[in-house]
C-alpha cells in the first residue's frame, strides 16, 4: 500500500522553503506579487489627495511588500533545490549587480530530472 501524497498549498508555494518548484511555478509566483504590488504602487498615485485613502494603501504596499520579499526568497529557495542547488545561494539575489542575471538564471535554467536530496519531484512538498 502507498503512503498517502502530500497535496501542495498555497501556504506551502509561497511561505515555505521544503521542496521543489519548476520554472512554471517559480514565474508565476513572482507575477502574482508583482500584479499585488503593482496594484497598490497604482492605488498609491491614484489617490495621492485623499490623504485617508493614501494612509490606507500605503499600510497595504508596506504589508505586501513584507509578504512578497518573503514569499520570492521562499520561491528562490525552492526553485534552488529544484535546480540541485542549495539554498543559500538565494543570498545572491542582494547583490545589486548579480540579482537581475541571477533572476534570470532561475527562471530559464531546467530542472534537474527525477528526484534529488530536495524532493522527489518539483513543486510539491517535501514529506
Amino acid at each position: 500500500m502507498q503512503a498517502p501524497t502530500r497535496r501542495p498549498t498555497v501556504n506551502w508555494l509561497l511561505f515555505s522553503p521544503s521542496g521543489r518548484a519548476g520554472r512554471q511555478v517559480f514565474i508565476l509566483g513572482w507575477l502574482f506579487w508583482l500584479a499585488i504590488n503593482s496594484y497598490t504602487v497604482a492605488s498609491l498615485a491614484l489617490h495621492q489627495e485623499d490623504e485617508e485613502l493614501f494612509r490606507f494603501f500605503s499600510l497595504l504596499f508596506f504589508a505586501g511588500l513584507a509578504a512578497s520579499s518573503a514569499s520570492t526568497i521562499m520561491l528562490s529557495i525552492k526553485r534552488l533545490h529544484d535546480m540541485g542547488l542549495p539554498g543559500l545561494l538565494v543570498f545572491v539575489l542582494f547583490i545589486p549587480a548579480v540579482s537581475l542575471v541571477m533572476l534570470f538564471v532561475l527562471c530559464l535554467w531546467p530542472s534537474q530530472s527525477g528526484a534529488n536530496s530536495y524532493g522527489p519531484a518539483p513543486d510539491w512538498p517535501q514529506t
